[in-house]
């Protein structure tokens, strides 16, 4: 029987699917009816590329790609990379409304939680201030709240006071008489004022009283005489230094003994329009009762009929009103 060689030449091509078949299994020496001895030498041999034993174990292809081996699968990476962008979804531009609405909604958040902290701080600063320690209130070791001994608790009324021989003396003639409804109704302030318009005279006459009681808002030691000092000291400084809204001239100003416990004399020329007026301030302070004179007379008017008037006999009659204001003090 003549020897079998070699099962024949498989070719070198892969199958249609792409993937090499599976290695015939070696067969036993006997199968090829020679002995081992020759059929070892054969296994000797360099086999060839289809017998499968130089071709590594590859994974299966993944859903899209080609299987190893084929055409496609020979293209450069960059190839690949390509088409991998390609196949990837793109992402869908946003609208006008939706990046409003995004920003909208990102703003409402923001404020939202400003406020939020904004009132946190708050009631963190309120309860701090409720519930923090605080140094005692410094008081006034000599602080007075009650009427001392000579003091003033009313003063007389200001219409009824200045009796009717004064007013002939330095108002002669038909006066008017206007009483303040804002000083002449309660115990502790009263005013009136008398006013002559009898050519050549023009007169008005203006008497003010009243008594002040202890305030936690005067200096000193807040007592009432404090009180009736404080506006004694503002009312000076409004005659030497007017405010300028008032448009009138500075005073000048002269002490008085023998009224009270202390008083000025306080002399203003007004010149407006033409006209000419001379103004008297006489202030007379006694314990922490106030009284308060204003005489003027029209010294010259620019269409005629009024003046002169005479600053000595305006100064002597603020003098007498007011000796006769101290007199009902009680």
């Amino acid at each position: 029987m003549a020897q079998q060689g070699p099962p024949p030449r498989r070719p070198a091509r892969l199958p249609a699917s792409g993937w090499p078949d599976e290695p015939a299994p070696r067969r036993r020496p006997a199968d090829y009816g020679g002995h081992d001895q020759d059929v070892d030498e054969a296994l000797d041999e360099d086999l060839p590329p289809w017998a499968g034993l130089s071709v590594s174990p590859t994974r299966p292809p993944r859903r899209g790609q080609q299987p190893p081996g084929s055409r496609d699968a020979q293209q450069p990476p960059a190839d690949h990379a390509d088409d991998d962008d390609d196949a990837r979804p793109r992402a869908v531009p946003r609208t006008r409304r939706e990046i409003a609405t995004r920003a909208r909604k990102a703003r409402r958040k923001i404020l939202t939680w400003g406020a939020v902290a904004i009132g946190a701080a708050v009631v963190a600063a309120g309860a701090w201030y409720s519930f923090s320690p605080k140094p005692p209130a410094p008081r006034h070791s000599d602080f007075v709240t009650t009427y001392q001994p000579g003091d003033f608790r009313k003063v007389p009324n200001a219409c009824q006071v200045v009796p009717a021989t004064t007013l002939n003396q330095y108002l002669p003639g038909t006066r008017a008489r206007v009483v303040s409804a804002s000083l002449g109704s309660t115990r502790t302030e009263s005013q009136c004022t008398w006013t002559l318009d009898a050519k050549p005279l023009y007169r008005v006459l203006e008497v003010t009283a009243q008594a002040y009681a202890p305030s936690l808002l005067a200096t000193g030691n807040g007592s009432a005489t404090f009180s009736a000092i404080d506006s004694y000291r503002a009312t000076l400084r409004g005659l030497t230094s007017p405010p300028k809204a008032t448009h009138l001239p500075q005073a000048a100003v002269a002490k008085l003994r023998g009224l009270g416990d202390s008083a000025f004399s306080a002399l203003q020329v007004i010149r407006a329009g033409g006209d000419t007026t001379d103004l008297v301030t006489l202030v007379v302070r006694d314990h922490n009762a106030l009284v308060t004179v204003v005489f003027q007379g029209l010294d010259h008017s620019h269409h005629g009929g009024y003046g002169p008037v005479s600053v000595g006999q305006l100064r002597a009659g603020t003098v007498v009103a007011a000796r006769q204001v101290l007199a009902g003090l009680s």
